[in-house]
Parts: structure tokens; C-alpha cells; sequence
């Protein structure tokens, strides 16, 4: 196992500034999720503790060696890192076997502890049937799995994996992605994964950095971060949310747009947001609740996802698939609300409230 510790890291590209004052330790034995938009710095993070860039500032240890700061920089091939890329790259002239005995090959390894560890490897990531297949006989996700195991067989200090499932479909990458937890978890070595993808950040992870422009927005279990996101950016990117505007007062909320108010025991006061999640509205045809209209309705399957007319505004509710016939496009409902954040307009420290019914 090994651990990260990152100390003020910086980087620019001239005067593009990349990554700023990252600052954290990631664990021995820990799956860490960099998560964030295109363009925030993530993979250039990792690139960083791979070796293949520079911090401009900071610096950067594995385990208690320092890799990268000051004078001192250790190359990739001498950091004990083992590294996934998007693409595959896997040699199309190799079979199997040789594709993941290449870092022992070139390492100069003697016949019988490539064998030994190639073939441990490949029953890892269950392979082992096609150790004599080439690359064009396999699927992309057996292909990802040969680039897996090619990473893991020079026994890393760690794994990095930068978008590894983007190039698959969709029920194969929710495949790989409890293949990859379940390898962590046997071999019980640090992970950091790159991912722009929620679903997998929030599967896979022990904790998750979220990035936006280069600033670690908020870290913590994945539970921690979906529950008590620190600004609207956070609750917007994890999971599915609406923003109403509106106005705190003692003991209420009254929303913009919607000729509705609400209880609210926090402390804020003026111009807010408050943030809904679907799944945390409730909607019958009678009784108690804010009075709306069904405008759409979509079937899922597992769940139904509805738009519901409130005044001005639209909120989507999502409610159980053996709901679709009770709702249609036109029905008068009444919506109540189990959960919501406030935030000040300037995306500050936000308040979990809970409405009593």
C-alpha cells in the first residue's frame, strides 16, 4: 500500500492557472475519486502524481519519498506507479499474455515470475481463457481489463486511472466499475480515479475531491458530499436538483414565482436559494401540500420522472415506476416537500433543513 500526501500544489500553463493550493493526503489503501467538469484540473492532478508533469509550485510525496518539488523530480517508470489510461493502448501485435507481461518484460524479469504473475493478474480480472487472444478478438470491455491487469502485474504502490469506463457502453461500464472496486478492495492498494462521471464517483469511492476550475470545491464520503454539499455547484453536480429562488424571513421561506411559502427554521434571512431534489418530494392527488399540475410524465422503468406546474415554476418529482398509471399529464397534485438545502446567493455554507408534516 501506499499514501499520497499533497502539499500546496500549483500549476499553471503561462498564465493559465490549472490547479490551485491543492492540499491533501490520500490514504493507504483508499479509493480517491478526483470528480469535476472537463477542463478543472483532475487529470492534470494525476498526471502530476504520476510523474508525466510538473507542479509549478508544492510539492508531492509517495509514501514518505518525495516525487516531485523543489529540485527533486523522480521519474514515472521509478515512482512504483501503475497508470490506466482512457484509451486502452493495448499492442494489437500481442496477445493477451504478452500485453500484460510487457513492464516485466522490459524490467527484465526471468520467465518464471512472469508467468506467475501474469497469471495471477489475468484470473484477477478474469481473463485467464484468453491469455493467446489478440486485442481484435476482444471486446472493449475485455480490452479494458488487459489494460488493467497490465498495470497492476509489476505490483504498483498504486493505481491511477484517468476516465478508464468512457469509452464502453453503458451496462458495461457499470459493470467494470464494481470489478475495479472489488480488485481494489482484494489486492488492498490506493486508487486514485479520474472521472467526470457522478454514478461512478459515488459508487466507487471512499472519498471524492470535487473540482471546479481548479479549486477542490469539497471532499469528503460520498454520502457526505451528496447530503451536505457546501454550495450550489456541489449540490448541482452530484445528483439530480432544482434551484428556487426566494425570500427567508422568521420561520418561513416564500418562494419566487411559485405564490407558495414555506417553513423554515434556519437562520438565514433575505435573497436565498433553495435547492430540491426530486426523490425528496412527495405527490398525491388530495390532502395536504403545495398545490400543482402535472405537465409531463416519463417512464424509466425502475422509477417515473415527472415535471409538476407550480405557479411560475417547474419542479421535477421523481417517484416509484408502479407510479406511472396513477399520474397523468393534466392531474391536479399536491407536492410535499421532506427535504431541501438553503443558500445564501453567494453560495456559502448551506443549511440541511427538515420540514415537519
Amino acid at each position: 500500500m501506499s499514501s499520497i500526501t499533497i502539499r500546496n500544489v500549483t500549476k499553471s500553463f503561462g498564465s493559465n492557472l490549472i490547479l490551485s493550493e491543492f492540499d491533501e493526503v490520500f490514504r493507504d489503501g483508499e479509493f480517491v475519486t478526483l470528480l469535476g467538469p472537463s477542463g478543472c484540473g483532475k487529470t492534470t492532478m494525476l498526471r502530476m502524481i504520476a510523474g508525466f508533469e510538473k507542479p509549478s509550485s508544492g510539492e508531492i510525496w509517495i509514501q514518505d519519498t518525495l516525487v516531485s518539488g523543489g529540485s527533486t523530480f523522480v521519474p514515472p517508470e521509478k515512482r512504483g506507479v501503475g497508470m490506466v489510461f482512457q484509451s486502452y493502448a493495448v499492442w494489437p501485435h500481442m496477445d493477451v499474455f504478452h500485453n500484460v507481461a510487457y513492464p516485466l518484460t522490459i524490467s527484465r524479469a526471468d520467465r518464471k515470475t512472469v508467468a506467475d504473475r501474469v497469471a495471477r493478474v489475468l484470473d484477477i480480472v478474469h481473463l485467464s481463457q484468453y491469455a493467446q487472444r489478440y486485442p481484435n478478438q476482444l471486446s472493449g470491455g475485455q480490452q479494458q481489463r488487459v489494460a488493467l491487469a497490465r498495470a497492476l502485474v509489476a505490483e504498483p504502490k498504486l493505481l491511477l486511472l484517468d476516465e478508464p469506463l468512457s469509452n464502453l457502453d453503458a451496462k458495461l461500464r457499470e459493470s467494470m466499475r464494481f470489478e475495479i472496486k472489488d480488485i481494489q478492495r482484494r489486492l488492498d492498494i490506493t486508487v486514485v480515479y479520474v472521472t467526470h462521471d457522478q454514478t461512478e464517483a459515488m459508487a466507487m469511492s471512499d472519498r471524492i475531491f470535487l473540482i471546479s476550475r481548479g479549486v477542490v470545491q469539497q471532499s469528503g464520503t460520498p454520502e457526505e458530499i451528496y447530503n451536505q454539499p457546501v454550495n450550489q455547484f456541489v449540490a448541482d453536480f452530484l445528483g439530480k436538483v432544482d434551484f428556487i429562488k426566494g425570500e427567508a424571513g422568521e420561520g418561513t421561506v416564500r418562494l419566487h414565482g411559485a405564490g407558495v411559502t414555506i417553513p423554515y427554521r434556519g437562520e438565514r434571512r433575505g435573497a436565498v436559494e433553495v435547492a430540491v431534489r426530486p426523490e425528496n418530494i412527495g405527490m398525491t392527488l388530495d390532502g395536504a401540500g403545495i398545490p400543482g399540475v402535472i405537465e409531463k410524465r416519463y417512464y424509466l422503468g425502475d422509477v417515473c420522472d415527472f415535471r409538476v406546474r407550480i405557479g411560475e415554476l417547474q419542479l421535477r418529482v421523481i417517484r416509484e415506476g408502479r407510479s406511472f398509471s396513477q399520474f397523468a399529464p393534466g392531474d391536479a397534485v399536491r407536492l410535499q416537500l421532506s427535504d431541501f438545502l438553503v443558500f445564501d446567493d453567494d453560495g456559502s455554507l448551506h443549511e440541511q433543513l427538515k420540514i415537519q408534516t
